[in-house]
């Protein structure tokens, strides 16, 4: 037997913190992160002796409630209850046509709803709840939250675990690196792909599981479509179909290239990296000690970005993200744009000297920071 730990997470506060009146807060993120925790924290906080609606798209009778537009039943329904959750509301037919109409009867009721997928949920909250819904990500467990009870120097010892098996809630009690190997494993062959066959006609399902691999081993490069449907065997248009539907899932997250002519920046390559890196490492079927890796520098780059978007999404900031290259292989890994501040950072997992680029810094004037092992905290934390 093992303690079962349960991390509170931030983004519970952040979206008790930012709970409007007339608005449906929505939690998208991967299946497994632990959106029905967060759920039950965000209740747990919020509700002392106050009666509350709680349903939930896997069951049956969570989907009967809620898949009518009738606004007598769904009156009916929540008129009792100042606190409504709804947990995997992609399952439920006609989901957010029945939210509209109760967040416009009732403006003053603390809604709360999450979806796996934004594959199916975000097109009815872009059709029926455009200015009336809060959209809050919830990202694998971060680095400050898995810290919450470490003295600073002690959070690097953490790194290695969290570039192998990455940030699973349920990792956190398993006790041995064989169930947490096994665990990712089931995830990658039981849960990762599950929404986008629900909700979308593949025809071949062993070709989005061999690009998601294919993605997995070029971390942190430029990537092909062509060269894509080349290896896979399948057309182009094709290949950028499924990219966009595991962007959709929240398995990937796409880079666009830097340059201040928009029309030429869209039409560059570009770089796709995983939420999560446990999931990465399930997909190669590696799980080495980091001293036994040659793709170190890529897990680190994945890490470092992932890593400062939860930082950011926690913190209501919504920068945007590029990366940098020129014709002459000159590159910066990541540049932050947010509001009229442009940041640009080179991750580096051993090295403490870099240099910005030249072309870079004669045409941005901007210089690159270097973020490394001795100084990542403040770059994520």
């Amino acid at each position: 037997m093992y303690l079962i730990v349960m991390i509170p997470r931030t983004l519970s506060q952040v979206i008790i913190k930012n709970n409007k009146p007339g608005f449906i807060n929505v939690v998208y993120g991967p299946r497994r992160v632990g959106k029905t925790t967060l759920l039950m924290q965000i209740k747990e906080s919020m509700i002392k002796n106050t009666d509350f609606l709680l349903l939930n798209g896997d069951t049956e009778e969570g989907r009967n409630a809620l898949s009518t537009t009738s606004e007598v039943r769904l009156s009916r329904l929540v008129k009792k209850y100042d606190y409504i959750f709804v947990d995997e509301a992609q399952r439920i037919p006609n989901v957010t046509l029945a939210l509209k109409i109760i967040v416009d009867r009732f403006p003053q009721k603390f809604i709360l709803v999450t979806g796996s997928s934004s594959l199916d949920l975000s097109r009815g909250m872009h059709e029926h709840l455009t200015g009336r819904s809060q959209p809050f990500f919830l990202f694998p467990l971060s680095t400050k939250e898995i810290s919450v009870d470490l003295e600073p120097h002690q959070i690097p010892s953490l790194l290695e675990n969290q570039l192998i098996y990455g940030g699973y809630p349920q990792l956190t009690n398993l006790p041995t690196s064989a169930q947490k190997e096994e665990y990712l494993l089931n995830i990658v062959e039981d849960y990762l792909f599950k929404d986008i066959l629900l909700l979308e006609r593949i025809e071949n399902p062993d070709n989005l599981k061999r690009l998601a691999i294919l993605l997995a081993f070029q971390v942190g490069s430029l990537v092909s479509l062509n060269e894509l449907s080349n290896t896979l065997g399948i057309d182009v248009k094709t290949v950028a179909r499924y990219l966009h539907l595991l962007e959709q899932s929240f398995i990937i997250f796409r880079i666009g290239s830097y340059s201040t002519n928009l029309r030429k920046e869209l039409t560059k390559s570009s770089k796709y990296y995983f939420y999560d890196l446990g999931v990465l490492n399930a997909l190669t079927r590696q799980f080495l000690p980091l001293s036994n890796r040659i793709d170190v520098g890529s897990l680190w780059e994945n890490f470092l970005f992932v890593e400062r978007k939860k930082k950011q999404h926690y913190n209501k900031a919504h920068p945007e993200y590029n990366f940098w290259r020129n014709y002459e292989g000159a590159e910066i890994d990541m540049i932050e744009r947010m509001s009229n501040k442009i940041r640009a950072f080179e991750f580096k997992w051993k090295e403490n000297k870099y240099k910005t680029p030249k072309q870079f810094l004669e045409k941005y004037h901007i210089t690159s920071e270097l973020v490394n092992k001795e100084n990542y905290l403040s770059f994520i934390y």
